[in-house]
């Protein structure tokens, strides 16, 4: 006796992400977007591989996926860190940033690997493209050797930095208006009749720099002396900041503000002031930049220039990923705004 026809009723044995992709009309490069739960990637669209995947009982061999793709589906995340910057991983804005860039990889069913070597270091494995071991690399600072990681990137096309626009770049950049950020401190201090400033940090970095040039350039529009600015080179680490700060302070008080590089440097500028007993802000103004979330809960609460790490975070992934796909990245250079707080006169 013959059999009832019920093939329609069975659902589609689908054993590689291509014939996912073909069931669902979609690239493959979109199934695997899907999968990971981007946003690049319509909810409609999502929710329609995922229905196919359930059906056919498909399973990702991500094994098999790299070796088809030539891909690691990794990338690398360097931060340069050396003894003369004395940065390290657990710096806060460090954290805030590349918890950024690890949710928007995980999105698009990306690994993330962290290094300290800079791909042009004279270290063995140094460059994770060139080892297989990353299919690109963000990195995060242009430091002050620029030239380094220019003549770096103009020989690998997978590169996005987090910096600023400089001249005679050769990658894409997402970065903060540093240049703005300096503008924003200057005019809070100038409105309040501060005009003696101290800046801390090292302005041979070129972020750094350019928040350096950006506040003298507005205080000296202003009229504010030359000779009235101190500006006091260190290292980002908190230990260089107290000592420097301390040091400055500690034969009575001439500078009415601090604007330090980073809010761990202002911090630290902070506890020395109440170590030697002066006042913050009645006596001396403080600035800080980053707007860790330390920021708001140390006393007095401490007024900062605000990056958007999140954002920053995920335009730097969306560039590389652009680029990986064949596609060009666009440059980003995101707004900054000053936070004030109880340490420059907030409430």
């Amino acid at each position: 006796m013959p059999q009832p026809d019920d093939s329609e009723d069975k659902p589609v044995r689908a054993r590689t992400m291509a014939e996912i992709a073909a069931l669902a009309g979609v690239a493959e490069s979109t199934v695997s977007r899907a999968l990971a739960g981007s946003e690049r990637v319509s909810e409609e669209t999502r929710e329609r591989i995922r229905k196919l995947v359930q059906e056919s009982g498909y399973r990702i061999n991500s094994r098999a996926r790299s070796l088809r793709t030539r891909r690691s589906r990794t990338i690398e995340v360097v931060i340069g860190i050396s003894e003369t910057n004395r940065q390290h991983f657990s710096d806060p804005f460090f954290s805030q940033i590349v918890a950024a860039i690890a949710d928007a990889l995980a999105e698009n069913d990306y690994d993330l690997l962290l290094s300290r070597a800079r791909p042009w270091d004279d270290v063995e494995g140094a460059d994770a493209i060139a080892s297989n071991r990353a299919d690109g690399v963000i990195i995060i600072g242009q430091g002050r050797e620029p030239e380094k990681l220019a003549e770096y990137a103009a020989s690998r096309r997978n590169v996005v930095v987090w910096g600023a626009d400089i001249p005679d770049r050769s990658y894409p950049v997402v970065g903060s208006d540093n240049l703005l950020g300096g503008r924003l401190v200057a005019r809070r201090l100038l409105a309040q009749g501060r005009r003696r400033l101290v800046f801390l940090g090292d302005i041979r970095h070129v972020e750094i720099g350019l928040r350096h040039r950006g506040c003298m350039e507005e205080m000296t529009s202003a009229g504010a002396a030359p000779d009235q600015t101190l500006t006091l080179s260190m290292p980002f680490d908190s230990e260089s900041a107290y000592g420097a700060t301390r040091e400055l302070f500690r034969g009575g008080i001439w500078h009415d503000a601090v604007f330090a590089a980073s809010d761990v440097l202002a911090v630290a500028a902070m506890q020395a002031l109440s170590d030697l007993g002066v006042r913050v802000p009645e006596d001396v103004s403080v600035i800080g930049y980053d707007d860790i979330a330390l920021a708001a809960y140390v006393s007095p609460a401490l007024t900062t220039i605000r990056q958007d790490t999140v954002a920053g975070g995920r335009a730097l992934v969306e560039n590389l990923l652009t680029l990986l796909d064949g596609g060009e990245a666009r440059d980003a250079i995101l707004p900054t705004e000053l936070i004030v707080r109880r340490s420059c006169g907030g409430s």
